[in-house]
């Protein structure tokens, strides 16, 4: 029997006792007849299985319909628990279990309507997040089959007119038709140069396997493997990034590598990444000793690699600028802000 029983019944048992006594003693007060100890104590004797029937008897059926209504909000709360949230309980006319009731199913009711609108919005997510996913792989479609327009489609044509107009000359004009080569050869090398740049940028970002330093390393060993340059990368020690500053400065200097490879004709490179003196900032400084170019010109013509690159940074919040001088080399200068909350970075 629960705790709530016995004391119910215990409960009952001093209210029947005490009422028995004050019957007892009313008798006592108000009977003519001559009562002596023996008859006292046989009247006590009497009373005492009344009582404990009594008590026993309020105690364990008024109990019974509190116990059930207490173990259905107990049942109704395991059930809720256990994600049905469909679960609710009976309406009753007991004004305090009542209340319990109407209380747990309005709460009940909060609950579901939470959960169908975290569902909802865990749907809009996933189709928005499979149509940016779409619309990225679109976009890179796009500036790949740019890049080889521009750039590794004209040089082919190039190689195959030139070709054309090598093959009428080679008998008649052996002089031009050696330049004709040469043409052919620098045609060949821009389209080659041109091809493992795209390959670069279509390496798999490797973060996720690989620590930031090292994919950033591993970017450079890939660099020199392309074309005869010395790679010098200098990271801070033990530099802490956010995942998502990690992903986007990995992003930038793929593209940075790339660009290098592709117009730079560079022997030299120098990266260096460090954070600044109050850990406010990352700073992220790209060299290379190649044949420059003109800023305002790549501005004119909308560089692709440089407008990804400044998206990226925006993204960020941070700066990034490009120094560069005629057969002086190029300079990749970019700062990207560190904020902390709590005690953890967060970008």
């Amino acid at each position: 029997m629960s705790k709530l029983r016995w004391k119910w019944i215990g409960y009952f048992l001093v209210c029947t006792t005490t009422m028995a006594l004050l019957v007892v003693l009313l008798f006592i007060s108000f009977s003519s007849i001559p009562l002596t100890s023996l008859i006292l104590f046989q009247v006590s004797l009497a009373c005492i299985p009344l009582t404990l029937f009594l008590s026993t008897f309020f105690g364990y059926f008024l109990t019974k319909n509190i116990r059930k209504r207490l173990e259905e909000v107990s049942f109704a709360a395991k059930n809720l628990a256990y994600g049905n949230l469909t679960h609710r309980l009976p309406y009753t006319d007991d004004r305090e279990i009542g209340e319990i009731a109407l209380s747990f199913n309005e709460m009940a009711d909060r609950i579901e309507q939470q959960v169908r609108e975290l569902q909802r919005l865990a749907a809009e997510n996933e189709a928005l997040i499979n149509q940016a996913k779409a619309a990225a792989v679109t976009e890179e479609r796009q500036r790949l089959a740019r890049d080889l327009h521009d750039a590794v489609s004209q040089q082919l044509f190039a190689i195959s007119m030139t070709s054309a107009t090598l093959n009428r000359l080679i008998t008649k004009e052996p002089q031009k038709a050696i330049s004709l080569v040469t043409n052919i050869e620098e045609s060949a090398r821009k389209a080659q140069a041109e091809m493992r740049a795209l390959l670069l940028q279509l390496r798999p970002v490797t973060l996720e396997k690989e620590d930031f330093h090292t994919a950033i390393i591993n970017l450079g060993k890939e660099l020199m493997g392309k074309q005869i340059i010395d790679c010098e990368i200098d990271i801070q020690e033990n530099l802490q990034l956010s995942m998502h500053i990690e992903n986007q400065l990995y992003r930038i200097l793929q593209e940075g590598f790339s660009n290098i490879l592709r117009h730079a004709q560079a022997t030299k490179l120098k990266l260096t990444i460090r954070k600044n003196s109050d850990q406010t900032a990352v700073h992220c400084k790209l060299e290379d000793n190649g044949i420059g170019f003109s800023i305002d010109d790549a501005n004119s013509k909308t560089s692709y690699g440089m407008k990804s690159i400044r998206e990226r940074i925006a993204q960020l919040g941070g700066t990034v600028n490009w120094l560069s001088y005629p057969d002086k080399g190029t300079v990749l200068d970019v700062m990207i802000p560190i904020t902390k909350q709590r005690g953890s970075e967060v970008n």
